[in-house]
C-alpha cells in the first residue's frame, strides 16, 4: 500500500520545488546568471567552463562600478594552456566583485558551481 503524505506536506514539497526551479540559475555559454531582483544579477563560471581548466594561476576581474557592454570580457582566467576569456551576456554595472576569488585564485576550480560567482551586476 501507497504511503499518502499529508496536504500540508505536499503543498510544502510543490512550493519548495517550485521556488529551485524559478530561482535556478540561467546558463548563458559558460556563465551562469541568478537573478536576486529585477536587474540585480549574480554572473558565475559554470562547472563545463570550470572543469576545462587546469590549475588556475591567475584572474583578472572587472573593478565595482565599472560599466560592462554586451560581450564584453567578463573574466580573464590564467592557467597552465594560457589565458582563457569569458564574456557577459548583458550590459550593465558591477556592483560587488568576488574577491575570495581574487584572492586565492586556484580555488576556481575546486568550489562548488554557487560559489563560482565572480560579481554582483545591475543590469541596464
Amino acid at each position: 500500500m501507497a504511503k499518502h503524505e499529508s496536504a500540508w506536506k505536499q503543498m510544502f514539497h510543490f512550493y519548495r520545488d517550485e521556488y529551485r526551479e524559478q530561482h535556478a540559475p540561467m546558463l548563458y555559454g559558460d556563465v551562469w546568471l541568478q537573478t536576486k531582483s529585477r536587474q540585480r544579477l549574480v554572473l558565475g563560471l559554470t562547472d563545463d567552463a570550470k572543469n576545462t581548466l587546469t590549475a588556475v594561476t591567475g584572474l583578472t576581474l572587472p573593478t565595482v562600478n565599472q560599466h560592462l557592454d554586451t560581450g564584453a570580457t567578463l573574466l580573464t582566467v590564467s592557467d597552465a594552456a594560457g589565458e582563457h576569456p569569458f564574456t557577459t551576456p548583458f550590459a550593465g554595472t558591477v556592483q560587488k566583485i568576488n574577491a575570495d576569488l581574487l584572492a586565492t585564485p586556484a580555488i576556481l576550480t575546486r568550489n562548488s558551481q554557487k560559489d563560482n560567482w565572480l560579481i554582483v551586476f545591475k543590469a541596464d
